[in-house]
């Protein structure tokens, strides 16, 4: 997982804002609850979904370098397409933080969508393949 590659402080700012992210639509799934579940089980995060009173900007500050700040949106939109499609307000947000973190590459953004998708496919065609009878 990247998110290895993030500090302690960092992954808390990740689990903040895809916890902020998932309420976006105001209909969490169960299996954004489960992501973030992982998440928070992987790197010892108390599960806490209230991020309403989350600063944006202050937790933004923490990813700084553009290493972290590729690996949070990745993370992000990877929570976006756990309810089965990144919908217009998570791409809404997730394009918007991009923006804040200084990262509103069109290409970059698009590269990291793909990034996420392929991996999603990735993983639906290895299931398929080994449910083959």
């Amino acid at each position: 997982m990247f998110a290895d590659q993030l500090t302690e402080e960092q992954r808390q700012v990740v689990f903040d804002l895809a916890a902020n992210l998932a309420a976006a639509d105001n209909d969490v799934s169960d299996e954004e609850i489960q992501y973030l579940k992982d998440f928070s089980v992987a790197y010892g995060i108390e599960f806490d979904l209230d991020k309403s009173e989350l600063d944006i900007n202050d937790a933004l500050s923490k990813l700084d370098t553009k290493k972290a700040r590729v690996i949070t949106l990745q993370e992000l939109i990877k929570l976006s397409y756990k309810d089965g499609h990144f919908g217009k307000e998570e791409q809404d947000k997730v394009f918007l933080l991009a923006q804040k973190m200084g990262l509103n590459n069109t290409d970059l953004l698009m590269r990291i969508e793909a990034w996420v998708r392929q991996g999603f496919d990735w993983v639906y065609e290895g299931e398929q393949m080994l449910n083959e009878e």
